[in-house]
């Protein structure tokens, strides 16, 4: 099903490149703050950004020259081998480093990880209503807690209970997330694109970084990407047969039923599914030129994007409906509804004097109201109320809080090395080597952080001239991520999952460079055959010219050489002249007058 551009998907893309142009602001403002020489560092970066594009750029054409991209994308045997080898070395040393850093940086539990741990260990004895009850309040007013905790109890059964089993699992889920990635970059822009996706997932500094952190993420960008990548597959499908239709359609129905898991981890999931319904509802796939009753329904079904749609939507809410009606039975209360749950997390988000984060005003309030209803419900309803007059009261207040909002989200990539700092100083572990290297790491991560931002850019304004991409599915997910974070409660570590759509993107331009740089290339040989084709042509003429002016010249010769020369000819007696006696004697008298 091709993707039809239409004025939405233009104003998304514009919507994303401002997004992006923000976020390139806001970070090399911030660069260097507290520095002796901080706009140094801001000048350096932005050259450095300049002079990041200008070696792509001559990369791209020196590639070209040597036809370096069409042997790459050729689809011989051993181009797919050598693929194949570096994908697995590349998996392999992105393990080794993972594995390390969780050798290195020892990490207790502490905060939201803490609570993760000590619920899938409560579950996994059975006794999280006897022994946690105010956990059981606790996942009531946050169910998605539980999506988490369900995997973590797993794996604690199967291998014990241990910080280390719970980080191991992380970097389980964050290997296989680099390998779908990869087949994304692939999906979308080919091979190059595909690399480039695969080593910025391998080797992202602070998603490496935070591996030491029983932190959901890892699981909820795991089953989102894995989402995306089934979608694009679902999308750009034939479908032209009975029996493809009738898989096409059995995966349109795991796809909506692997969103619900992904949104019982994390609720954010609930964006990708928006933007598919997007990306689907005005769509249509073209069918065989046949009589319309000799298509085959399976077939007709894929034909209409909506209809799609309900084969995502239905399994979506039969598997929430199930996950949810688990969770009350396991916690032995009654969860809150879609339109309620959003309501402490809303109130916090229009905090301006906890700039849209977590505090204890807020906090105190949600409690409380359980405490006093015993509803979770009722608890977020009361959050709820308080949020909308906070909106309404003093919007141009919320305004700035939103922007500033905004830049504490997108504006750097510290997360990785910040938490682990702050934690391992409270648990006495931050030596000055490891506060060293964390510190390195941080500054390394937001230039690559910057950079690829930049990247991301080049690759929107590449789409803006282009026919539609399912890439529009991504940035949809960057921008309901944006938007949402405007309103509800935002850290900087909530981008997390975006991460991967600006590598994606990072490597779309990359591959568009050096499409670019194949046809200036082409355009350069062109017009050198071009113009060698035309010098010789006007050689040619030359040639042809001067032979015409010589044979002319020759002949004008020749026609001078046959005029009479009548003194040359008596002159070499060619010609006897003779007169009539007349004249003799004529001439005799006047020779005769001449002498008298």
């Amino acid at each position: 099903m091709r993707l039809e551009k239409n004025w939405f998907y233009q104003l998304c893309l514009s919507l994303a490149i401002v997004g992006l142009l923000y976020i390139l602001i806001a970070g090399v403002s911030s660069i260097g703050d507290g520095q002796e020489y901080s706009y140094f560092l801001k000048g350096l970066l932005i050259l450095g950004l300049f002079a990041l594009w200008l070696i792509v750029q001559f990369t791209a054409m020196i590639a070209a020259r040597f036809k370096l991209a069409e042997r790459l994308d050729v689809n011989k045997k051993y181009v797919r081998i050598g693929e194949y080898v570096f994908v697995f070395i590349i998996l392999a040393v992105a393990l080794a480093v993972r594995i390390m850093v969780i050798n290195k940086i020892p990490m207790q539990v502490e905060s939201d990880y803490k609570t993760y741990y000590e619920i899938a260990d409560l579950l996994k004895q059975g006794t999280l209503i006897k022994e946690g009850k105010g956990y059981c309040n606790y996942i009531a007013m946050f169910p998605h807690v539980m999506g988490y905790c369900y995997i973590l109890k797993t794996v604690f059964t199967w291998f014990g209970t241990s910080v280390v089993v719970g980080q191991y699992l992380n970097i389980f889920f964050s290997i296989a997330t680099i390998v779908i990635v990869y087949r994304i970059g692939r999906a979308l822009g080919g091979r190059i694109a595909g690399i480039i996706a695969l080593l910025g997932t391998a080797f992202w500094p602070s998603q490496v970084l935070y591996i030491t952190m029983l932190s959901a993420e890892y699981v909820f960008t795991f089953l989102l990407y894995g989402s995306i990548l089934l979608f694009i597959y679902l999308a750009k499908g034939s479908n032209e047969n009975i029996s493809e239709a009738v898989i096409g359609m059995t995966l349109h129905v795991i796809l909506g039923g692997i969103i619900a898991v992904a949104a019982a981890v994390r609720p954010m999931a609930i964006i990708l599914l928006v933007a598919i319904i997007i990306c689907l509802v005005p769509q249509k796939m073209k069918t065989s030129a046949m009589p319309r009753n000799d298509i085959p329904l399976a077939i007709r079904f894929l034909e209409k994007g909506w209809q799609r749609c309900v084969l995502i939507i239905i399994p979506y809410l039969i598997v929430s409906s199930f996950i949810t009606t688990n969770i009350e039975a396991t916690i032995n209360k009654e969860l809150p509804s879609a339109s309620t749950s959003f309501g402490y997390n809303l109130l916090v988000g229009l905090n301006a004097e906890s700039k849209g984060g977590w505090n204890d005003e807020d906090a105190k309030l949600l409690y409380d109201s359980m405490d006093a209803t015993g509803s979770a419900t009722q608890a977020h309803i009361a959050c709820r109320d308080l949020a909308f007059v906070r909106l309404t009261s003093y919007p141009q207040k919320i305004f700035n809080l939103m922007v500033e909002k905004y830049e504490l989200l997108w504006g750097n990539d510290d997360y990785g090395s910040t938490w682990n700092i702050a934690f391992l100083q409270e648990q006495g572990e931050l030596t000055k080597a490891r506060s060293d290297f964390l510190y390195t790491a941080r500054d390394d991560n937001n230039i690559i952080y910057l950079s690829t931002v930049f990247f991301a850019l080049i690759a929107l304004i590449y789409l803006m001239k282009k026919d539609g991409s399912y890439a529009y599915t991504l940035i949809l997910v960057f921008l309901g991520t944006a938007g949402m974070h405007l309103f509800v409660e935002s850290q900087n570590r909530y981008h997390y999952f975006v991460l991967q759509v600006f590598i994606i993107l990072a490597g779309l331009a990359i591959h568009f460079i050096f499409a670019d740089g194949r046809k200036k290339v082409v355009e350069l040989q062109k017009n050198k055959s071009d113009k060698e084709i035309s010098l010789k042509t006007e050689n040619e003429k030359t040639q042809i010219e001067k032979i015409v002016q010589e044979r002319l010249k020759k002949i004008r010769k020749e026609e001078m050489s046959n005029t009479f020369n009548m003194e040359e000819a008596i002159k070499n007696k060619h010609v006897i002249m003779t007169v009539s006696e007349a004249y003799h004697t004529g001439k005799d008298q006047d020779d005769k007058t001449k002498n008298l």
